[in-house]
């Protein structure tokens, strides 16, 4: 009997280490992946927990509807409250520090347990050693070129996104409403005879990069402008934040002028200067503010309800269907979850005419 008990409990042993390791091996099922850098990850299969670093992660996380995932956040997103998803997720800016911007802090992003790291604008080196430390997968949603976030990166991230954290529907309907909205101010401009087409070059000031610039600071291939098929001062296939020489900017004195908020206290400094009072956009009134659109990174949703106010100060007429503040709200809604036009505006001054 004894020998008998002993056998029966050596089986229930088996069978309960067995039963544990079938629970171990589905908890920790996991599948690899690509990054967006090249690098090969190991990944949860399901994930409950994340973190975001570098510039416009979390800003994509929140597009992806998986701001409940979240569990820390970098000191950026607690400090400055003025974009528009942190707007729409108040809820963000109190959730525990895991660092300074631009990477975190590996200890910090440790104590919170996240099952992953999406990480932005780091080197292989540095994702490489944030997942030596942490001990957690970290996967780059950019690629070791990236600069600014082009329309296929800004795609590309959506999707690979949306793969890992099982959004693909939600990826899927963002780029289907961007491309909506491109293609509607691109195809009602294509529709007008040559002539009814605004031959006046306009130009966009006090872009930011890395911080608030002032009225040099622009974009070569400035996307709203685009869109529209506007004759700026500055020729690029490609949109680049780039600061020109004032004197290429009075030499070519554009008709209208449009000014990032984000940097606009540096351009009312530039503006004090008499030699940019001799613009011809300056004499004819003809200044008009956007919102801040890079801003962490570039912000599509910005740069839409931008490129819809644009729209409408150079072809009222033919953009008589909308009202700007409103557009920019249903654009918010589609993105972050929340209308936050008015939350922008008690901020930045919102889209309207420059005195």
């Amino acid at each position: 009997m004894v020998i008998l008990k002993k056998q029966q409990d050596l089986i229930f042993i088996i069978l309960l280490l067995t039963l544990f390791s079938n629970l171990v091996t589905f908890s920790c099922a996991a599948r690899e992946v690509t990054d967006l850098s090249g690098r090969q990850v190991k990944i949860p299969e399901k994930i409950n927990r994340l973190v975001a670093v570098g510039p416009g992660s979390l800003r994509m996380v929140v597009y992806l509807k998986a701001a409940n995932r979240v569990v820390g956040v970098e000191e950026f997103e607690r400090r400055n409250r003025k974009t528009p998803y942190n707007l729409a997720h108040p809820e963000l800016a109190d959730l525990p520090l895991i660092g300074p911007q631009f990477g975190g802090d590996a200890e910090l992003i440790t104590a919170q347990q996240p099952e992953i790291i999406i990480a932005a604008y780091l080197t292989k080196a540095n994702l490489n050693t944030l997942a030596a430390k942490t001990k957690i997968p970290v996967v780059s949603i950019t690629s070791q070129n990236a600069d600014s976030l082009t329309e296929s990166d800004f795609k590309n991230q959506l999707k690979f996104l949306g793969d890992i954290l099982h959004q693909q529907q939600r990826a899927a309907e963002l780029i289907a409403r961007f491309e909506f909205h491109k293609k509607y101010l691109s195809s009602k401009v294509a529709a007008l005879n040559p002539s009814e087409k605004i031959m006046t070059k306009v130009y966009v000031g006090g872009i930011g990069n890395k911080g608030a610039h002032g009225i040099c600071s622009t974009e070569s291939g400035y996307l709203p402008f685009k869109y529209l098929d506007l004759k700026t001062i500055i020729a690029a296939d490609s949109n680049k934040n780039i600061t020109i020489d004032k004197e290429k900017l009075l030499l070519s004195n554009p008709g209208l002028i449009f000014v990032d908020t984000g940097g606009l206290n540096l351009v009312k400094e530039d503006l004090t200067r008499q030699e940019f009072s001799y613009l011809q956009a300056y004499q004819a009134d003809n200044f008009y503010q956007l919102l801040p659109y890079n801003y962490y990174t570039t912000n599509y949703a910005t740069l839409l309800a931008n490129s819809y106010y644009i729209a409408k100060v150079v072809y009222p007429d033919l953009f008589n269907d909308f009202v700007p503040a409103q557009k920019a709200d249903q654009i918010y809604q589609e993105f972050v979850g929340q209308a936050v036009y008015q939350k922008m505006t008690a901020i930045f001054g919102g889209l309207k005419k420059y005195n």
